[in-house]
């Protein structure tokens, strides 16, 4: 009797993935897609997913980099004044060359077929500075079928967040309530707030593994401790960081919490 080697099938690609076995359910991996909207700060989480075997990624994001960029996202120098899809996708394919990448440089509500994108997508990611489209875009992957996890720091700095929707599961707007009120309400957050490296990184390490975990718990792995936080994100649909709920809001929200202007 000869015994199966892991990830057979696919060891033309995997090579560089084996230590993973037992880890991280690898064919799971490669055969996802996910479908990011963002890439700024949140882009580390995206790139680790990539690492860890993610085979296809869609990424939507109209701005450049910028200066100011340098110091809270994985963006060098030489990627000033370009299009932050365009240097995510070369950071992308420098580590993973096998990943199918697709790019849109423009904002989300101007891509034509998002609905379509998020429908085919195993997972959407959304990880942008907009709170009343973070609602809007967790509502359409709701609408089309496709689990969303909605991520970001609280306009302060003194906390992260990540909250998984699912079709059939409660709304964003059922798991923050608090910041939906402020968005009707008509507040918006400043265009700059205080962040750091350090916070961002520790966000993007939760996420990457939230949304790893979601994955392997959908496709009903046997690798526990991945299909173990799945649960746990769909069970309680919001992970927080760093010291729990956000003390200003006294509940966690994805804006600078305040009055309206």
């Amino acid at each position: 009797m000869t015994t199966k080697q892991p990830f057979a099938s696919e060891r033309t690609v995997v090579r560089h993935l084996d230590r993973q076995f037992r880890r991280v359910d690898t064919p799971i991996m490669i055969a996802s897609h996910i479908v990011a909207l963002g890439a700024s700060r949140g882009f580390p989480s995206l790139l680790t997913l990539v690492r860890t075997g993610l085979g296809e990624v869609t990424i939507i994001d109209d701005q450049m980099v910028e200066e100011e960029n340098l110091g809270q996202t994985l963006y060098a120098t030489t990627h000033l004044n370009r299009l932050k899809v365009d240097a995510a996708r070369e950071m992308i394919l420098e580590r993973a060359p096998d990943t199918k990448v697709t790019t849109f440089p423009c904002r989300g509500e101007d891509v034509p077929n998002l609905l379509t994108l998020m429908a085919a997508a195993d997972l959407v990611k959304i990880g942008i500075d907009a709170p009343r489209m973070m609602f809007t875009f967790a509502d359409m992957a709701q609408a089309a079928g496709t689990a969303a996890v909605v991520h970001g720091m609280t306009g302060d700095g003194q906390q992260h967040f990540a909250a998984l929707v699912y079709p059939g599961g409660p709304t964003l707007r059922d798991i923050l309530p608090e910041a939906w009120n402020a968005v009707t309400a008509g507040y918006e957050p400043p265009t700059f707030f205080p962040s750091c490296a350090l916070h961002t990184e520790t966000m993007n390490a939760a996420v990457a593994m939230i949304i790893a975990g979601y994955l392997h718990h959908r496709a009903g792995s046997s690798v526990e401790l991945m299909t173990g936080i799945g649960a746990g994100i769909v069970e309680a649909g919001l992970a927080t960081g760093f010291y729990g709920y956000h003390e200003p809001s006294r509940f966690l929200t994805p804006i600078y919490f305040g009055q309206p202007d």
